[in-house]
């Protein structure tokens, strides 16, 4: 098997395992487990594992001064901001909706890279944004004449849209501050960084309230193990083997994961906007991963 196929497959793997966490999400909260502090034990959880990774790979951690900022910046946005939109999101909205309008990233990418990166915002990159935003608002329920945010389930759509914005910075630091380290090694600080910040938000929005029962706690592993630690080290051994635009095409298998074990194991429905806008954002994916 060639690298090209191998990386394909890592970075196919690691979309089908994040495609599990809204299922296992939503399991969570029927333990009393609030998404915050969801969100806090997964990096808790994925941390460690991530650390023995680059301890057995050889990778050195080595951070300048004038990083820290850029890095406490990275860890916010990237991750605290995120985490709490995202599995808030879960909560409010289907596991299909909300995987599906975070894949809405992409095209936040393109717009912030044009902005604050200067690259060239193609008119084929232009195109791929109207198409993620057309999808988007077919979701949200637009095109029904739905009042915005008429229902907490398109208050959870919405969460989603903006953990979408919030996701999408990774791209602009990682840039930044993944040029001369490996990028496992950027992921395990910007989680560090990430937990650390997320803490206090936690603490203040919902207090310390770890899991009360056995599958609770069998619950936060899975959710720090599968869809978080053991993903990212798939995807991140496949980025060495692709390059980042064919590995976005290859992650669609997340969103289309999550929507078939929405159906089968939640029986959640799509209507046909939905199906439509669903099909538009994965559009706009591949054309800005083929596009100039």
């Amino acid at each position: 098997m060639n690298n090209q196929r191998r990386g394909a497959l890592l970075v196919m793997g690691a979309g089908f395992l994040w495609g599990f966490l809204g299922i296992l999400a939503k399991l969570a909260y029927t333990q009393s487990i609030g998404p915050i502090s969801l969100a806090w034990f997964r990096l808790v959880v994925a941390i460690p594992f991530l650390g023995t990774f680059l301890v057995i790979k050889h990778y050195p951690v080595r951070i300048s001064r004038h990083e820290i900022i850029l890095f406490i910046g990275f860890g916010f946005c990237s991750l605290t901001v995120f985490e709490v939109l995202y599995f808030t999101a879960y909560s409010y909205t289907t596991v299909q909706h909300a995987a599906a309008l975070l894949y809405t990233a992409p095209a936040f990418v393109a717009i912030l890279s044009w902005i604050i990166l200067k690259e060239r915002l193609t008119r084929s990159k232009i195109f791929a944004v109207t198409l993620s935003v057309t999808g988007a608002l077919l979701i949200v329920g637009i095109t029904r004449r739905q009042p915005l945010f008429a229902s907490t389930t398109q208050l959870g759509d919405w969460l989603a849209i903006v953990s979408g914005l919030a996701y999408s910075s990774w791209y602009i630091f990682g840039k930044i501050l993944g040029q001369e380290r490996e990028p496992a090694v950027t992921t395990f600080v910007v989680m560090v960084f990430g937990a650390l910040l997320l803490l206090p938000i936690m603490i203040a929005l919902e207090g310390i309230h770890p899991p009360t029962s056995i599958y609770g706690w069998e619950l936060v592993a899975i959710v720090g193990l599968v869809p978080t630690a053991i993903a990212y080290v798939l995807y991140l051994t496949g980025l060495r083997l692709i390059d980042s635009t064919k590995a976005s095409v290859f992650a669609i298998v997340e969103p289309l994961t999550a929507a078939v074990l929405g159906f089968l194991l939640l029986q959640e429905t799509l209507s046909y906007d939905s199906i439509l806008g669903f099909i538009l954002i994965i559009s706009s994916i591949v054309l800005l991963a083929t596009s100039g």
